[in-house]
C-alpha cells in the first residue's frame, strides 16, 4: 500500500477552502493508494472547524493582503513560507508521497492518479494565472517562451515548479525548503530555493498539463468558478 499525504500551509478564506476541500474529496484514488491530509494553520483560527484531516497551528503574526487582482507578498510573508513548508515535510516523512496543494486550487478528479502514474521524483500539475503558471525554466520566473506549449496536454521537463506538487518522500533525504543562505533578493520565494536544491542534488522536475487546476486567487476568480459550477 502506497501512502500519500496531501498537505499545505493554510491561511485562506473559509468559502474558498470549502471548495478546495470538495475538490480533494472528489479525487480518484488509485488502487493500492491510501491518502491522508495535514495542514499547517497560520493565523486563521476561524478555518479550523472546517478542516478535514489533521492539522497543527503556527501563528507567525504577519499580515497578508489580497486585493482584487493579486496577492501582495510582503517580505514578512515570504520569509515564513519555508518554515511552514518544511513543517509539512516533517509530517510526510512517514509517507511515500508528499502532495502539496495550495489551498486556493481546485483539482480535476484525475490529478493525483495522473501524477502518480507519471512516476517522477518531483512533478506538478499546471495551473494558469493570466500569463503566468506554476512552472518556469530559469531564474525568478523565466518561462523561456514555453507557456503556450504548456497549454497543450503533455508532460514536460521544467527548471522550477511548485504549489501543486507531488514529491516522492525519498527526495527529502537531500532537499527541503530551507533558504539558500547566499541567495536572498535575486531569487525570491521558497519554491525557487527548493528547486535549486533539487537540481543540485540531481533531481529532475516535471510539469503535467493534462488536467490544469483552477486557481481561485481573487474574489473574481472565485465568483467565476462558482458561476461555472452552477
Amino acid at each position: 500500500m502506497k501512502k500519500v499525504l496531501i498537505t499545505a500551509p493554510l491561511r485562506q478564506e473559509v468559502k474558498i477552502f470549502l471548495e478546495y476541500q470538495k475538490s480533494l474529496d472528489n479525487l480518484i484514488i488509485p488502487d493500492g493508494v491510501e491518502v491522508d491530509r495535514f495542514f499547517v494553520v497560520n493565523d486563521c483560527p476561524e478555518i479550523i472547524p472546517f478542516i478535514k484531516g489533521r492539522y497543527t497551528v503556527i501563528n507567525s503574526g504577519d499580515e497578508f493582503i489580497k486585493n482584487e487582482k493579486q496577492h501582495v507578498w510582503a517580505w514578512a510573508n515570504i520569509i515564513k513560507m519555508p518554515i511552514l513548508r518544511n513543517r509539512t515535510i516533517e509530517e510526510a516523512k512517514k509517507y511515500d508521497y508528499w502532495f502539496s496543494v495550495d489551498t486556493d486550487l481546485i483539482l480535476h478528479p484525475l490529478t493525483l492518479k495522473t501524477l502518480i502514474e507519471a512516476d517522477k521524483d518531483i512533478i506538478s500539475e499546471v495551473f494558469f494565472t493570466d500569463n503566468w503558471c506554476n512552472a518556469w525554466m530559469y531564474d525568478q520566473c523565466d518561462m523561456d517562451g514555453k507557456i503556450n506549449q504548456w497549454k497543450q496536454a503533455g508532460l514536460y521537463r521544467v527548471g522550477m515548479t511548485g504549489a501543486c506538487t507531488l514529491v516522492k518522500t525519498e527526495v527529502f533525504e537531500h532537499v527541503d525548503y530551507t533558504p539558500i543562505p547566499n541567495i536572498r533578493y535575486s531569487l525570491v520565494g521558497e519554491d525557487r530555493h527548493f528547486s535549486i536544491r533539487a537540481a543540485c542534488a540531481g533531481f529532475e522536475m516535471w510539469l503535467d498539463t493534462h488536467y490544469p487546476a483552477e486557481h481561485l486567487y481573487t474574489e473574481e476568480a472565485y465568483q467565476n468558478y462558482m458561476r461555472k459550477k452552477r
